[in-house]
């Protein structure tokens, strides 16, 4: 039987108050302006010193749930996609559970704008209504090249985080380099399904492949 350890006094479950503090240190980092964000979120990922443990929210998963988050803000999305200013934007994500959580944990106490986020958890290759932007863990990255072409159709940001996902169709690829996470980026995929990325974006990606 799987045992949740309770703080005293508290009545909160450990995993679940990490989550938490992991989410609002996220926060915190996502209040600086303009794409600045994006590139103290590549910094930000860098190995602290020897011997030096590193912090929770310093976690692979966590920076590229940060990316996730922020994304949405640089989208011109298609006309209609969002009935009014207060709906929320969901994000669906598959093949990477830590990222999932770091997500689940960022929006419980941040906002898009005035948009609120919803994540939406998935089986590998599920591909449902109503999603804004879908990511695909690499554990699940079998599933990119049948997915694509229904991101090009319902006017979906897809994201992944494996080499050559691009060339399965993926708009937007996340990259460890030199331990840091950085991203490229498919124009090519973008305009096929109706988004355009802003500018201030596209300054800081690591690459981007133009439209054919």
């Amino acid at each position: 039987m799987n045992l949740v350890r309770v703080i005293p006094g508290i009545g909160v479950p450990a995993a679940a108050r990490a989550g938490l503090a992991r989410g609002r240190a996220l926060a915190r980092l996502l209040l600086t302006g303009c794409c600045a964000h994006l590139l103290v979120l590549a910094a930000w990922s860098t190995p602290g010193a020897p011997g030096v443990e590193e912090p929770p929210v310093r976690q692979e998963g966590d920076v590229k749930a940060a990316f996730l988050y922020k994304f949405p803000a640089y989208v011109e999305w298609r006309a209609g996609t969002f009935e009014q200013p207060s709906s929320p934007i969901v994000i669906g994500v598959t093949g990477d559970d830590a990222v999932a959580e770091a997500l689940r944990g960022l929006v419980s106490v941040r906002k898009a704008g005035e948009r609120p986020v919803q994540i939406r958890q998935l089986a590998p290759g599920a591909f449902p209504a109503g999603i804004h932007l879908l990511f695909v863990g690499r554990s699940a990255s079998s599933h990119v090249a049948r997915l694509a072409p229904m991101a090009t159709r319902q006017g979906v940001l897809l994201v992944t985080d494996y080499e050559g996902a691009l060339d399965d169709g993926s708009a937007i690829n996340l990259l460890v380099i030199d331990h840091r996470v950085r991203f490229e980026v498919s124009l090519d995929a973008t305009e096929r399904a109706g988004l355009k990325l802003s500018s201030r974006m596209l300054a800081v990606a690591l690459w981007v492949r133009p439209a054919r």
